[in-house]
């Protein structure tokens, strides 16, 4: 399916309003909308017969449609851009409201682990919304340090410390052989801290030790096991939270969850969804068709980056209906997003 954003005709001043009556009317009630309703929820000041024949315009310009001869109109997917288009700015009583206070509170948190798992929480009840943060890209985090401590026989524990203080854990089989661990543990360090891991991940097979002191044997013991850590395509690389929302969710229908559920629960199957919207250098939202996928013509995708100064280092995605408060969606994804991106500027 194309994810052409749908434009058309320029709409007069009455129009954009009678139309923006509608998509609050409708967002609000789930319901379709009619010109009488239009007139008693607003403040316009036009005739029943003028409304009528703006909506008779707005939807053979494709804003709204008729589901039924006898009823009211409904916003299409066109109808959902307009709407997400005049409510971009983000309200002044966000920033001292309780979901607001509680993400800045979650920003104070110093491991980072938890704070990406406490926001998605956060953001995920606030919106009402099913929330995904993608951890910060391995590939752009510098090695601070390595721990190595000993399991069992045979077995090592590895932890890994970036620059964030992202951390990584792994268990390595390193055989029966014995060995001194602190000094392999030096001279791992010495070999990739410094280092971002997309470097080592490139480099690997001519990792440049400074301190070459032991044999031939032992310098490709620290290679393999280099290998053995850094190699790993298959880290968890997203926080997600919010699936109960979406289930909860009067507007949808079981087929629209179980599409949703099928399209996100299993990794492999959410790291194509995602992928799927190319590397996103600015907020953007996705509404129905433009989605890409049948199962979640629906939906609405919300997706913003975050960064460290300027450097982007991961996104926040918010898979919401479609039948939605944009504007409530847009003001907590920035907030979100610049809270993160405050953090990690000052790390």
């Amino acid at each position: 399916m194309s994810r052409r954003r749908t434009g058309g005709p320029e709409l007069n001043p009455r129009q954009i309003r009678v139309l923006y009556c509608i998509s609050r009317e409708y967002i609000s009630s789930g319901k379709p909308v009619s010109s009488k309703q239009v007139l008693e929820h607003s403040n316009l000041k036009f005739s029943s017969a003028t409304v009528r024949n703006d909506m008779r315009k707005l939807e053979f310009l494709g804003y709204i449609y008729q589901p039924h001869t006898s009823s009211g109109r409904v916003l299409t997917d066109k109808g959902f851009r307009f709407y997400l288009d005049s409510v971009k700015t983000i309200t002044e009583d966000l920033q001292e409201s309780n979901v607001a206070i509680a993400i800045r509170r979650t920003s104070f948190v110093g491991d980072i682990e938890h704070l990406l798992q406490g926001m998605t929480r956060i953001l995920a009840r606030a919106v009402s919304g099913f929330v995904v943060i993608e951890k910060p890209k391995l590939d752009k985090l510098v090695v601070n340090s390595v721990s190595i401590s000993r399991i069992t026989k045979g077995y090592l524990n590895v932890s890994i410390v970036t620059d964030l203080g992202v951390s990584l854990n792994t268990t390595v089989f390193v055989g029966p052989a014995e060995f001194d661990i602190d000094n392999f543990q030096r001279y791992v360090n010495l070999a990739v801290v410094g280092k971002t891991i997309g470097e080592i991940r490139n480099g690997i097979k001519n990792v440049e030790l400074r301190y070459d002191e032991w044999h031939d044997k032992r310098l490709q013991d620290i290679i393999s096991f280099l290998q053995s850590i850094f190699d790993k395509e298959n880290e968890e690389k997203y926080y997600r939270y919010g699936l109960e929302f979406i289930i909860a969710n009067e507007h949808l229908d079981s087929s629209d969850v179980s599409g949703l559920v099928r399209s996100v629960e299993n990794p492999k199957n959410l790291e194509m969804l995602l992928s799927s919207f190319g590397d996103v250098d600015e907020n953007m939202v996705f509404i129905g068709d433009e989605v890409g996928r049948d199962e979640l013509k629906n939906f609405a995708l919300f997706v913003s980056p975050y960064s460290r100064k300027d450097e982007k280092i991961g996104n926040i995605f918010v898979i919401s209906p479609k039948l939605t408060y944009y504007e409530k969606i847009n003001a907590y994804l920035s907030f979100s997003i610049n809270r993160l991106s405050e953090v990690f500027s000052n790390r």
